[in-house]
């Protein structure tokens, strides 16, 4: 990957940092069924385990179709499955997909600009590793986001998901640098789009540092503001547009 990913990892890292986050949810889903799920008000570890299991299956029949699932979503048959079969059987439809396909190929994705298959090998291992994190958490013992990962998973979150997000009329125009191993992101948090430069700004209300894991995950709501960063106006409503836009 090159131009709009920067700090992207080579595909084979996606795959075995993936391989290895899954394998970790299956060797933890059995004793986290019934735990609630702190970052996921409402859930528990089986919903979150239904829910991988779901996103695996549908992205690999986007990638198989090359359009979006259409009909009765998720396939009844899923939800007749126990919760970590289900799981391993759509993991197993995934790899299907992306054993016989080279990541430049064509694949549905909801990203006008990045229509391959490459989107759903990073997109998915990123989604894995939170996930991953999610369920640890259930059980109380969260283990790191690989920093490599994290690094990309800051820039995806934000090239990806919140400069996508819906128009908000009450957004202030705030803007927020973050910073991170060596690296920076500043934002401007404007009614109707969320820009994006990589560069730190003289003129942000707002500048939040943090290791890579630790902003990755407040980004995603999984964790507090990382230490040493004040609370701020312009920090809140960053979190509260990335909520709406993941």
């Amino acid at each position: 990957m090159t131009a709009p990913y920067p700090y992207a990892l080579p595909f084979d890292r996606y795959r075995a940092l993936l391989a290895r986050d899954h394998s970790r949810m299956v060797e933890l889903a059995p004793s986290a069924l019934t735990l609630p799920v702190p970052a996921c008000p409402g859930w528990t570890g089986e919903d979150l385990v239904r829910h991988t299991a779901m996103v695996y299956l549908h992205k690999s029949e986007s990638i198989r179709t090359g359009a979006r699932p259409t009909g009765t979503w998720p396939p009844p048959e899923l939800d007749q499955m126990q919760p970590v079969p289900a799981l391993q059987h759509c993991y197993a439809r995934l790899m299907d997909q992306f054993d016989v396909r080279a990541p430049t190929e064509p694949a549905f994705t909801w990203v006008k600009d990045d229509q391959t298959v490459g989107f759903w090998i990073r997109r998915l291992a990123h989604e894995t590793s939170i996930h991953r994190h999610d369920l640890e958490s259930a059980l109380g013992h969260p283990h790191p986001i690989d920093p490599d990962l994290a690094v990309d998973g800051i820039d995806e979150i934000l090239t990806v998901m919140l400069v996508r997000s819906k128009p908000d009329d009450d957004a202030s125009g705030a803007t927020v640098t973050l910073r991170s191993a060596g690296l920076a992101w500043t934002l401007t948090i404007a009614p109707e789009v969320v820009t994006l430069e990589r560069q730190v700004s003289d003129r942000a209300d707002t500048q939040i540092s943090g290791r890579p894991a630790e902003l990755l995950l407040w980004l995603w709501g999984r964790g507090p503001l990382p230490e040493g960063n004040p609370r701020s106006r312009a920090a809140d409503e960053l979190r509260r547009r990335l909520a709406s836009a993941t």
